[in-house]
Formats: structure tokens, sequence, C-alpha cells
């Protein structure tokens, strides 16, 4: 499984994930803002990029405390502006108390992280399975730990909520005063997800065919954090670039019209 490369236009930045340690020298060039997506440089390549541990015990919870460290001093070493780290895996403990004690722990070790490397950390929320899911749980941890932002992967939290049972734009609104970046692609329902992955906004993808409004979404957090950085992420394909051209260029009008973005 290679190192995928991945880097994601967003709003006047990019972010950068899993590439290969011959790539990471090219970005202290960066021409513009960016942030980092943990992995940088994926530790172990038999497994996927987005494989954690924090709400797992065993040893592979060290091993990824370990695997953010080094992407932590990569990044302040080549002048990121922040780091996103996934808090949920897929092998996340069931048992709710569980599940928080360990999200408050790893929660104190991240934070000890970031401040040791002066990189910001920003936890994108999860939660397909185990005890930490709710929009609630994410908020009381923020609000425990002040110097964590939360990235909301709006795409994530629509998914999630579908399978919870929950409106995914309850669970913005009550994330939107702890957002410090935002993830942006179109989701639908879990089978999709399952064959596409992170699909390019589009407004043909519409609410009323049972595609995430981007515009309700946005309002929110816009309106909490008018500055929030924002990233698309996910990858054109190349018999789709002129869609997710102007797919991109209806969501950049979406984020800037007044009525999405609240306080502006």
């Amino acid at each position: 499984m290679p190192p995928t490369h991945t880097v994601h236009p967003g709003l006047g930045r990019v972010e950068v994930s899993d590439v290969s340690p011959e790539t990471v020298a090219s970005l202290a060039a960066a021409p513009r803002p960016f942030s980092v997506h943990a992995p940088l440089v994926r530790a172990r390549l038999d497994r996927p990029p987005w494989a954690v541990f924090f709400l797992a015990d065993g040893p592979e919870r060290e091993q990824s405390l370990a695997e953010l460290g080094t992407t932590l001093a990569t990044a302040a070493a080549l002048g990121a502006e922040y780091v996103v780290v996934h808090l949920n895996g897929r092998a996340d403990v069931p048992e709710e108390r569980r599940a928080e004690r360990l999200a408050y722990e790893a929660a104190a070790r991240i934070v000890a992280l970031s401040g040791r490397h002066r990189v910001p950390v920003h936890v994108e929320c999860g939660g397909y399975g185990g005890g930490f899911h709710r929009a609630g749980q994410f908020s009381a941890l923020a609000r425990a730990f002040p110097e964590l932002g939360l990235c909301l992967d709006v795409g994530h939290l629509w998914l999630i909520a579908r399978e919870r049972g929950r409106s995914a734009y309850a669970d913005i609104e009550a994330l939107a005063p702890h957002a410090r970046s935002l993830h942006l692609w179109a989701a639908r329902d879990l089978p999709t997800y399952h064959r596409h992955g992170h699909l390019p906004l589009h407004p043909a993808r519409s609410a009323g065919d049972g595609w995430l409004d981007l515009r309700r979404a946005l309002g929110p957090v816009l309106a909490h954090r008018p500055e929030c950085p924002i990233i698309f992420e996910y990858t054109w394909p190349a018999s789709g670039a002129p869609a997710a051209a102007e797919g991109l260029r209806w969501a950049v009008d979406t984020i800037e019209d007044p009525r999405s973005a609240g306080a502006r």
C-alpha cells in the first residue's frame, strides 16, 4: 500500500498527507500556507493512513502517538500552520465510559505533543463505531482542552449522523463554536462512500437527492469562525476534472455568499 502523495487544495492554502520521504523536502518551498493531515509520512505501509488507535488499548495506541509526534516534528520544521489528526479509528472500544476515558487521556498527550513542537493540533471528529461519537462528547473534550481545535469534516459528520440516526446539522451546530478547520466533500450515504470515497462537490449533488446540503452545513460554522481554514478534501478524477472545477467554483461562491457565512 504505497503513499498516496495527497495534496488537497483549499481557500488560499493546501493540506498535505501521506507523502513519501522524498517529497517532504519540497514542502519547505510551499508558496502558500499549508497544513498537514497526519500522518505526513506513513510509518507502516501495511495499514492505511487513517488507521489510528487513540481510543483503543494496547501497543498500537502508543504507536499512534509516536507517529503523531514524528509528524508534528516535521511539520514544525517545515513551517506548517497546524496538524489535523483523527481521534477515532476502526478499533475504538465500544463502551462509552471507557472510550471517553481513553479520549481524555489521548487529548492530554496530544496537547503535550502540540506544545512541545509548537504546532497547533486540530482533532477531526469521527465515530462510525465505538463509544465516542456524539457531538456533545467532542464539544466537552474541546472545552476541557482549549488548546485543541476541532476539524469538522462535514462529509464524515453527515455519514456518521445518518448511521447513528440523528441530524448532522444539529451536530454541526453543536460543534461549530469549537471549529478550527473544515474539510469539505460531497457525501450521500455509506454505500456511495464505500464505492467512491470522497467525491467532489457539485451543485448537481443536491440535498433533494439525499446529499449533504453544503450551504446549510457551512452556515453555523462560518457564523462562529468566519476565517476558518477550509480544505476541499477530495482528489479530482482526470475524467471528471471539468465537472470538478465547476463544482469547486460553485463551492467557493457558496462559502463566500453572506447567507452561508452568517456573520460575514
